[in-house]
């Protein structure tokens, strides 16, 4: 087994108390102070995270465009220069590859942020599909992604920015340089607050990452693990790849519809028009179990009527609204027999039937004016 990557950042997260973990294959912060106050700083002001884990992708040219309708189930023909949009690649059968987010920053210049997990994996797909066609290159090795995600994220990076960054609008993205250091400020995220990605090359990684909780010293900022991470975009109802989407699971069981923009000659367009027609054999629904109490984790089985009728995805205690929440499959017999928010199931925890209602998602949304899920149609 190949020993687990670093980051550029691995020396800081040591520095500031990490607790890491693999992840990804890579060695990434879990925590720092802990997953409930790190959770709860996003929610209440800012914190910083290192994503530098996940894989860039750059691809340019005449033929880069059709690339991209090719392989992607959201048209990046809608995309304006300056902005992002999140996509999903599938299989022929209409499974999951992985999703991502497209950023166009030329005429013919795209970057592609894709799962840790998948770096390799999307590489050769896309690569296949371009046949050549098209400049492509990963550059994953050479850049940090740090995002910073909360109410007055915007602010401390306006403070640090040589650029008008609060005026870069939600799925936008700029270039300038923030506290010295030239970056590609994208307001994208994954905890259903505001805030920045921000792309930068290796070496100037560590001064940025610094500068900002620096800056936000004064607002209880502090740097986020993984651990939080999680439980962020799961109060926002967002999927993981590898609990929501996988290669059994398509855009559409996922709730993802959205996403999908048929009538396009996209891989998996056959498979996912057939599901639309004639009704998905499982979808994913939130839950909330009865008693506030009782976690459903991650392959606990949920039962229907007394039948097994699906399993849970992603499980946690949810610390915005001090109550456990999780998502699961149901598989669905037929278009009569769609679950239905409000409804009453059962699951199986510590070989116990535990009562568990669907609710809607996401679980926690700020407010009407920032929507917790951080896709852009």
């Amino acid at each position: 087994m190949n020993a687990p990557k670093r980051t550029v950042l691995f020396d800081l997260h040591q520095k500031l108390g990490a607790r890491m973990t693999v992840f990804g294959g890579f060695e990434m912060p879990v925590s720092y102070s802990g997953i409930i106050e790190e959770h709860l700083a996003v929610r209440t002001s800012a914190g910083v995270f290192d994503l530098s884990h996940m894989g860039e992708f750059e691809i340019s040219g005449p033929h880069a465009l059709a690339t991209l309708e090719r392989a992607f189930t959201n048209s990046a023909a809608r995309l304006k220069q300056g902005h992002a949009q999140y996509t999903i690649m599938c299989a022929e059968d209409g499974g999951t590859i992985d999703d991502l987010i497209v950023y166009r920053l030329g005429p013919e210049r795209y970057l592609l942020c894709v799962n840790a997990s998948n770096v390799d994996a999307d590489r050769e797909w896309i690569k296949e599909l371009n046949g050549g066609r098209s400049k492509f290159e990963d550059v994953s090795d050479a850049t940090a992604l740090i995002a910073v995600q909360g109410p007055v994220a915007v602010a401390i990076l306006a403070v640090l920015a040589d650029f008008p960054i609060a005026d870069v609008p939600r799925f936008g993205v700029a270039g300038g340089q923030v506290a010295g250091i030239t970056c590609l400020a994208a307001r994208t995220g994954y905890t259903g607050e505001d805030g920045f990605e921000l792309f930068v090359e290796n070496a100037g990684a560590r001064k940025l990452f610094e500068a900002i909780l620096d800056a936000g010293a004064g607002a209880n900022v502090k740097p986020v693990g993984l651990g939080a991470r999680d439980t962020l975009r799961l109060e926002a109802g967002l999927p993981l790849y590898g609990h929501e989407l996988d290669r059994n699971s398509s855009p559409l069981e996922a709730g993802l519809a959205a996403y999908v923009k048929l009538g396009r000659p996209f891989i998996g367009a056959a498979a996912l028009t057939a599901q639309r027609d004639n009704a998905l054999k499982k979808t994913l629904v939130g839950l909330q179990t009865d008693d506030g109490r009782m976690v459903a984790r991650q392959g606990y089985r949920v039962f229907r009527n007394g039948d097994e009728a699906g399993v849970v995805t992603s499980g946690t205690f949810a610390p915005s609204i001090q109550r456990p929440i999780a998502m699961a499959y149901l598989t669905v017999a037929s278009a009569k027999n769609l679950p239905a928010i409000g409804e009453s199931l059962e699951v199986e925890i510590r070989n116990r039937k535990t009562r568990a209602t669907i609710v809607p998602r996401p679980f926690y949304r700020r407010d009407e004016g920032h929507a917790a899920s951080t896709a852009s149609v």
